[in-house]
């Protein structure tokens, strides 16, 4: 087991990962998600659709170009994700949540010295690591292949996505664990469809998500920012 890919991927990082439903309050606001039931559906189609065929994809990519040092190939990876995630909110979070894990990231002695040397500022570098690229980063640095990886953040986007349902809708913890455990078949599937793939082919294609997404930024009362 290896430990540091699970310090990456703990949901009580600090990286503002909680303040996120990732689109789901404006599907609850529509009544589209209302039990634990249409939750474990949202959060499997959201897997399927968007998250893994992009960020996915991206988180795999990331890693494997860690593992070979080409820092020019993580920045190729963070321009094709803010160029990719289209709802602003969500690629302000997505940023937001890569600098933050980075930040920590320089501070942990596992990955430091190294992580300091793909971090120095490269020419035409948006503005913030996006989380998926900062996640794949670390998951290398930490000695891990990217199947792992990409399983370990299939995972936990998973669980943040429930977990806002558990706080939003609301349903109780155990269904949420519930949830969560039907979706582990799925999730490995997810990894064995995606880890191989050209960062070429990431895209996730779901303009309904979109509009859902732009809503919930407009609800008159929010729990979340995105």
């Amino acid at each position: 087991m290896n430990l540091r890919l699970l310090q990456i991927s703990d949901s009580a990082l600090p990286i503002s990962g909680y303040t996120h439903s990732w689109g789901l309050e404006g599907a609850i606001a529509r009544g589209l998600v209302h039990d634990a039931e249409s939750l474990e559906r949202w959060t499997l189609r959201w897997l399927r659709t968007s998250l893994g065929p992009l960020e996915g994809i991206l988180v795999a990519s990331g890693c494997r170009g860690a593992r070979t040092g080409r820092q020019d190939d993580l920045v190729a990876l963070n321009r094709l994700a803010d160029a990719s995630i289209v709802p602003p909110s969500i690629r302000t979070a997505s940023r937001e949540m890569g600098e933050q894990l980075l930040a920590l990231g320089i501070t942990w002695a596992w990955c430091a010295t190294e992580l300091a040397q793909f971090l120095e500022p490269p020419t035409g570098q948006p503005q913030g690591w996006h989380h998926s690229v900062a996640f794949g980063l670390l998951g290398a640095l930490g000695g891990n292949e990217p199947g792992d990886v990409l399983t370990a953040y299939l995972h936990q986007a998973a669980l943040g996505m429930i977990g806002a349902g558990v706080r939003a809708i609301p349903v109780g913890h155990t269904h949420g664990q519930q949830i969560l455990a039907y979706l582990h078949d799925e999730i490995s599937k997810l990894t064995g469809a995606l880890v191989d793939r050209a960062p070429e082919t990431a895209g996730g294609g779901c303009p309904f998500y979109e509009i859902l997404c732009d809503e919930q930024t407009r609800l008159y009362a929010r729990m979340y920012r995105s």
